[in-house]
């Protein structure tokens, strides 16, 4: 397996881990103590998309000769 697809992987199953852990967790109730559940979506949206993009990034970029 090449690196860039080990890398592609790796942030692939970090944005599911977010998404399960601060998405979904949200709506779990008295997770959110303390803070109010609309920052912890946003959060762990905005988080999803990063890693989502860099996976992305990584999955198409042209592996090297290494």
């Amino acid at each position: 397996m090449k690196r860039t697809q080990v890398i592609a992987n790796f942030f692939l199953d970090g944005a599911k881990i977010l998404f399960g852990s601060l998405v979904v967790g949200a709506f779990v109730p008295g997770a959110a103590a303390g803070q109010p559940p609309l920052l912890t979506l946003a959060i762990g949206i905005g988080a999803t998309i990063i890693f989502l993009a860099i996976a992305d990034a990584a999955a198409k970029r042209e592996p090297s000769s290494l």
